[in-house]
């Protein structure tokens, strides 16, 4: 039995709106693909990074003394007096300015003042030509603990400042 369709209407030829459709979405994959993978596959950076350090240096990392120089003999560290600064303050504020003194060869120093709190803000200004990083280690009342990142053969002065609420 053979059955034959005399309505049948012959296939259509795709639009051209349904081409451009087509041809836009390829595009719009392979091309950003394609970048994306080369890219990637590329051995050579096209940019540069935003530090703060110096180009090719990684990171800051306070140099230890060798084994090889000769041993300091310090005596017993005592707490370096603080006194007031050269800075002068301005009246009515809540601000201190004072000066730390660092011995010789010392990462570390504790500082006895009476106007340090447990609330008290600390800034550490370094004086002129000094190079070395400052940073409060620790603070309680009536003290603190300055830390440095490399010890001087002769002695420093740091002025802080004490911000109390």
């Amino acid at each position: 039995m053979i059955i034959e369709f005399t309505n049948a209407v012959p296939p259509k030829g795709h639009s051209a709106i349904s081409v451009a459709i087509v041809v836009a979405s390829c595009a719009f994959f392979f091309i950003p693909t394609s970048l994306i993978i080369l890219g990637y596959l590329s051995s050579q950076p096209t940019g540069s990074l935003i530090s703060p350090l110096p180009q090719g240096v990684l990171s800051q990392t306070p140099a230890q003394p060798s084994p090889t120089i000769t041993p300091l003999i310090a005596a017993p560290q005592e707490t370096p007096a603080s006194t007031e600064s050269s800075v002068l303050p301005s009246s009515n504020s809540n601000i201190t300015d004072k000066t730390a003194t660092i011995s010789a060869g010392l990462y570390e120093i504790s500082v006895a003042d009476p106007d340090i709190k447990t609330t008290s803000q600390i800034y550490l200004s370094p004086r002129d030509g000094d190079k070395s990083i400052y940073s409060v280690k620790s603070k309680q009342d009536g003290q603190m603990v300055i830390s440095i990142n490399s010890p001087s053969d002769t002695v420093r002065y740091v002025d802080y400042h004490i911000v109390n609420p």
